[in-house]
């Protein structure tokens, strides 16, 4: 939906980018492991990717909010990766998610930048 707006600059495709940004703060953390295939991580780069379109500081604190989950006890009990070092699976992927938060107007999913 981000790149389609990026492309024809309609605003039936930013609208749902929100949409699915709004789903992923209700619904909340996916507890299968740090990566970002379906782990924090992963559900925290829509976040990057929403304020990189909107430079609204809500997304970003939500994107913060997901990394700070990551060193919380709770997640210390999350499953354990098959890979735990792979960049999908595993800490590889997380690990460039904390990156990213360091510059996060430069952010983008690994491996897939829509800008």
């Amino acid at each position: 939906m981000a790149k389609a707006y990026l492309r024809w600059n309609d605003e039936k495709y930013f609208r749902s980018c929100l949409a699915c940004g709004d789903i992923v703060w209700k619904k909340g953390l996916l507890r299968k492991g740090p990566g970002i295939c379906h782990g924090v991580a992963g559900n925290a780069y829509i976040f990057l990717l929403l304020f990189r379109l909107t430079e609204h500081y809500k997304h970003l604190h939500r994107a913060l909010q997901f990394a700070n989950f990551l060193k919380s006890d709770e997640f210390k009990q999350a499953r354990i990766p098959d890979k735990p070092l792979s960049l999908f699976q595993g800490l590889s992927g997380t690990a460039c998610f904390l990156a990213d938060l360091l510059e996060p107007k430069m952010a983008h999913f690994p491996l897939f930048d829509i800008f």
